[in-house]
């Protein structure tokens, strides 16, 4: 049940670099990226598997985190 190799060379590789983000690192503001809700993405990336595809409306209601 357990993957073969345990660990990779690569695997090894990675472990020996902290991947903790410093404190003055840029933020995506500073980027000028503006971050966005899933909620607002998936529909752009999921109209493929609509029944009609592009062509069917999209979902009346918009969905909610809370479902």
């Amino acid at each position: 049940m357990l993957p073969k190799p345990m660990l990779t060379r690569d695997q090894v590789l990675l472990l020996k670099h902290d991947n903790v983000v410093t404190a003055g690192a840029a933020t995506l503001s500073d980027l000028g990226i503006e971050a966005e809700t899933v909620e607002a993405i998936i529909p752009a990336y999921l109209w493929r598997f609509r029944r009609e595809g592009q062509f069917d409306a999209p979902p009346r209601e918009p969905v909610s985190a809370s479902r």
